[in-house]
């Protein structure tokens, strides 16, 4: 062993993660010894799984308590903006309602999943740091129950996707299977965006007004309500290539309209996903030990 690793193994409180997963790792530790600890983090945070899934259950019914049908506001009001849009929208690019409809359907419920995880991730550690800063539990376990809260409000909203196909408007061919894994990839990226931007934001607080201010835009920047091939090929490198939005989106939209996702939204999915996973394995595992003293 190392001089160096010898004075840091003697310090006070602090043991290896494989003993104590709430071990902070000295701020001048190794970046081996800051990832085992962050890797430990997580793997706890994973294994409470019970914890932070029933703190997010708890969270919808807040929301709506003292109300007659409770979470299901959230999908009586999606449906009605939905409704709207395609209306709007349909007649201002001459669609008809029975197409346009599930485009906008699926574009805005997937576009919402993707703002919220944004969101929730950006502020998870400064909206909770007292939590944070008074008890004992691995900091991932905050980004688990930001992750989980926004896929149940997402599950409230695919009850619209059922009725559209019910209704015979989403095609129910193979492609429909391809809707879950585009899901999982999707909260994929929510919880790396919430180990790297969480922290981020935390440090530089004018990242969080900034990241709001950037997802107001993107609502109309991503082809939510309008279509790429709309656009002219220079447009839509524009609009679209840089977006990483429009990639995931696109995953989890173009299964409900019967097709499959093409090779460039499957490069883009993999592209976005692992810039994300990157960042976040190296942010969380830098700024894990830190994230108490920029919260409090």
């Amino acid at each position: 062993m190392s001089a160096r690793h010898a004075r840091t193994a003697a310090r006070p409180g602090w043991r290896s993660p494989t003993l104590n997963w709430h071990g902070y790792a000295p701020l001048d530790a190794s970046i081996g010894a800051q990832f085992n600890a962050a890797a430990g983090d997580v793997a706890e945070g994973i294994r409470r799984w019970r914890s932070w899934t029933y703190l997010a259950i708890e969270q919808v019914k807040n929301q709506y308590r003292r109300t007659v049908i409770g979470p299901w506001w959230l999908t009586l009001q999606t449906a009605a903006m939905v409704s709207g849009l395609a209306v709007l929208f349909g007649s201002i690019f001459g669609q008809p309602l029975h197409d346009f409809l599930p485009y906008i359907g699926g574009g805005f419920i997937g576009f919402w999943l993707l703002s919220g995880l944004t969101g929730q991730g950006a502020g998870v550690f400064v909206n909770n740091a007292s939590t944070l800063t008074s008890t004992r539990q691995p900091l991932s376990a905050l980004v688990f129950h930001a992750v989980t809260f926004e896929l149940l409000q997402f599950g409230h909203n695919l009850v619209i996707i059922a009725s559209l196909a019910a209704l015979g408007l989403v095609p129910l061919g193979v492609e429909i299977l391809l809707v879950a894994p585009a899901v999982l990839i999707i909260l994929l990226n929510g919880l790396a965006v919430g180990l790297w931007l969480g922290p981020t934001v935390a440090r530089f607080r004018d990242v969080g007004p900034l990241v709001a201010s950037i997802m107001q835009m993107m609502m109309f920047f991503t082809p939510v309500f309008w279509s790429v091939d709309d656009v002219d090929g220079s447009g839509r490198n524009a609009l679209v290539a840089w977006n990483p939005f429009a990639y995931l989106l696109d995953l989890f939209r173009d299964p409900l309209l019967g097709e499959f996702p093409s090779a460039a939204t499957w490069t883009g999915v993999a592209g976005v996903t692992a810039v994300n996973v990157a960042l976040a394995v190296w942010v969380f595992s830098r700024a894990r030990s830190r994230l108490p003293y920029w919260v409090s």
